[in-house]
């Protein structure tokens, strides 16, 4: 139970860091092709000391630590995962295609990480 709500807090802090990473390099420190050839105006080079690739390494590793917290949490609840495909597809040939296509999205989802690490 502790170790549920512990995944799920870090899990919305890593959800928090990507979010407002994406914004702040998307919004406030555009790249120089968007500044450049989009007309985009940057309103700074810099946000609390830190550059546009210091904020790109901070959305790269938030995505990480939440992908694997993700996979975490979902195996962690693979029972009530388990019994809600049991109840909504009782055909069991459905049930193994269904549970080949999450392990199918889960693989396509950690693939690019393993480059990084």
């Amino acid at each position: 139970m502790l170790l549920n709500i512990v995944i799920d807090f870090v899990m919305l802090i890593a959800m928090a860091l990507v979010s407002i990473s994406g914004f702040i390099l998307e919004i406030v420190i555009p790249s120089r092709h968007a500044v450049k050839f989009q007309g985009v105006t940057p309103w700074s080079s810099q946000l609390l000391g830190l550059g546009r690739h210091d904020w790109g390494e901070i959305h790269l590793w938030a995505g990480i630590v939440l992908v694997i917290l993700l996979t975490i949490h979902i195996l962690l609840h693979i029972n009530i995962v388990s019994a809600f495909v049991k109840k909504k597809c009782p055909n069991h040939i459905l049930q193994i295609l269904l549970y080949i296509l999450f392990l199918m999205l889960l693989i396509m989802t950690i693939m690019p990480w393993l480059v990084y690490l």
